[in-house]
């Protein structure tokens, strides 16, 4: 009897030993993420991002060189053509003179009034001259009739007279010349308070629009050409972003692109122009590339009259777009000997499947051959799946109220700084 009991006990404990081996040895399903092959529509796109620019910018300048008024008006007041005074300049006073360019300017002076004496006395003798030529060739025309004299010498009487009447003309000319310069030496050497209280110059807007920028503001001496202020029409905004020239490739005039991120609602708009010149551009990554400006028009009744100059955005030109595509996520994507492939769940193990792409835009990929609608396929496959391996759904976490009570966020109060610009200018509206 005791020996019975002694093997029975034995025998359970090697049934439990058993047991637990075949417990530990035994291959165990891997929790893994599962996402579904499914159709539907599928767009590319080309993102990137872009800044906002008003289409003209006229940059006003100084007319003249003098003593620039202070600039009154605000970036973002309304300016309309021919009307708002943008600056206002006084011509520049003459400046005092030292007593080494006193010395030099009276010498100059001193040189014109000798001048304008020497031109009086050549005056003088030709006209002296010219007196006495017209009396010998009036003598000559009394006497030629008769044969006192020949025609030869009447003829260089005459000529002669002709000779100094010019020669009359030319000392005029000069002794008012002459004359010219000796005002000019004379008014350098006036003192600058006589130049002083000059008509100030006013400077237009060109064109009905609103200030954007001063770049000058205080009072102070200005030159001829400095840039004072920047003007332009808030309703001609476009946005520009430079593409790669891969990329650009791809776009043509007309593609629809999506506008966001820019602190307002999305915005839609289409590509108007590719630039054809490229340009050098170094990445945060120091690598030169390529790049292209593609310009993009707003589509009309877009609500962006908060878009400003120079603001940023993110711009998707979209390239293609289809409907009822077959489509899974790119996360459930990976090479295997250079072939996409996937790993399908069927009946509870991971299968290894190639694959046949398509389109791809960074978050789903067209499906051309390999899969069906409705396959479950692992996402994110790591090194511990492998074909046939027994898998499951890992369970996903509840989110809790505090978390879903905090996933609102409150909306961005956008400033007002504007209301009084583009919405409210005249010219807008006339």
């Amino acid at each position: 009897m005791a020996l019975r009991n002694r093997l029975l006990f034995w025998a359970v404990i090697a049934i439990i030993v058993l047991a637990l081996a075949v417990w530990a040895f035994s291959p165990r399903a891997i929790d893994v993420d599962i996402v579904k092959a499914s159709r539907g529509s599928m767009t590319v796109s080309v993102n990137e991002e872009g800044k906002t620019r008003i289409h003209d910018v006229f940059e006003i300048s100084a007319p003249v060189s003098g003593q620039l008024e202070r600039i009154s008006l605000e970036a973002g007041d309304c300016v309309y053509q021919g009307e708002t005074i943008v600056a206002g300049i006084r011509p520049v006073a003459a400046p005092v003179l030292d007593s080494r360019s006193q010395k030099q300017l009276s010498a100059v002076a001193d040189a014109a009034a000798a001048a304008v004496t020497a031109s009086k006395a050549e005056l003088d003798r030709v006209r002296s001259e010219l007196n006495h030529a017209t009396t010998d060739a009036n003598r000559y025309r009394l006497l030629a009739p008769g044969g006192a004299i020949s025609r030869q010498m009447l003829e260089r009487a005459e000529a002669e007279e002709t000779t100094l009447q010019a020669a009359a003309r030319a000392a005029e000319a000069a002794l008012a010349m002459r004359r010219q310069e000796l005002a000019a030496a004379r008014a350098a050497l006036r003192p600058s308070s006589e130049d002083e209280g000059g008509e100030l110059i006013d400077v237009i807007a060109p064109i009905d629009g609103v200030l954007l920028r001063r770049l000058r503001q205080s009072e102070g001496p200005v030159a001829q050409g400095v840039p004072l202020v920047e003007v332009g029409d808030p309703e001609e905004i476009e946005i520009v972003a430079d593409l790669l020239s891969e990329d650009a490739v791809r776009i043509s005039p007309g593609d629809p692109v999506i506008i966001s991120d820019w602190g307002g609602p999305v915005l839609q708009g289409k590509v108007r122009q590719i630039e054809p010149f490229a340009f050098t551009k170094i990445s945060a990554l120091g690598i030169e590339e390529q790049r292209v400006n593609v310009v993009v028009d707003l589509l009309q009744g877009q609500p962006a009259d908060r878009l400003g100059h120079g603001y940023r955005v993110d711009v998707a030109v979209q390239i293609w777009s289809q409907d009822n595509v077959l489509t899974i996520p790119i996360t459930a994507l990976f090479k295997q000997d250079r072939n996409w492939s996937v790993y399908r769940i069927e009946n509870g193990r991971a299968r290894l499947r190639q694959v046949t792409i398509g389109h791809l835009n960074g978050q789903e990929a067209e499906i051309l051959l390999g899969l069906e609608e409705g396959d479950l396929l692992v996402e994110h496959p790591s090194s511990r799946i492998v074909d046939k391996v027994l898998v499951r759904a890992r369970e996903a976490p509840q989110p809790t109220s505090e978390a879903q009570d905090g996933s609102e966020s409150a909306a961005v109060q956008l400033s007002t700084t504007w209301d009084n610009t583009v919405g409210g200018c005249d010219f807008l509206i006339r």
